[in-house]
């Protein structure tokens, strides 16, 4: 099984403020995603954001392959 992070190298993956994790002063929530890549197993990452979807979209940016979804 492969180790699953953040690849830095995908042609696809970003981070920064507001692409990757919210912008500095921003009012936040905590969110739990449940992050599935086709080559690893499931992995839960924890994060703030300002809602659902931003949530979703900063693990995009991460992850631009995997499926992610919020979970409670």
């Amino acid at each position: 099984m492969t180790t699953f992070q953040w690849n830095d190298n995908h042609a696809q993956a970003q981070h920064g403020d507001g692409i990757s994790h919210p912008r500095k002063g921003v009012k936040t929530k905590p969110f739990k995603l449940l992050v599935r890549n086709q080559q690893a197993a499931p992995m839960i990452w924890r994060t703030s954001a300002e809602n659902k979807t931003a949530a979703i979209k900063y693990g995009k940016a991460r992850w631009p392959e995997a499926a992610i979804e919020v979970i409670k």
